[in-house]
């Protein structure tokens, strides 16, 4: 199953716009924020006119994909990643999840992106105590200029 999710930037309109095709929200965090925050679109899975909403590619050929606007600033960042993260297994079945990512995301809050990522990535092997040949495990960190 492929998944996916478009973020674009525009910068003489200050926002991102953030499609989702069945992949996990990516996070935000404005520059006055204390903590990261999920985008999400609300929570209609389907339409009004009953077509599907946010699908992964390939499920129906009807799928509508919506787009969800997040105002930027300089300063302002973004994390994207892929379910591999998420979905990662400690030794005990658990997964790794959204909650954990977002609080090393948090407890990280004013590092560099690179050290973001790192801290990221140590958990996650720490959580799963083995190599990461599960799944995919991309991640993204940006920051607006």
């Amino acid at each position: 199953m492929t998944t996916a999710a478009v973020v674009a930037y525009y910068k003489d309109e200050s926002e991102a716009l953030v499609s989702y095709a069945g992949h996990p929200p990516i996070l935000y965090k404005h520059t006055t924020d204390k903590t990261w925050s999920f985008a999400k679109s609300p929570d209609r899975k389907v339409q009004s006119d009953s077509l599907p909403m946010n699908l992964p590619f390939d499920v129906s050929p009807d799928t509508q994909y919506r787009q969800i606007a997040i105002p930027l600033a300089p300063g302002d960042r973004l994390f994207v990643y892929t379910d591999g993260i998420t979905e990662a297994l400690s030794h005990k079945g658990e997964m790794f999840g959204k909650d954990r990512l977002k609080n090393i995301l948090d407890e990280n809050v004013t590092s560099p992106l690179s050290e973001l990522k790192s801290k990221v990535l140590d958990a996650l092997h720490q959580h799963t105590k083995k190599g990461l040949t599960h799944d995919d495990v991309t991640l993204i960190a940006l920051e607006i200029c």
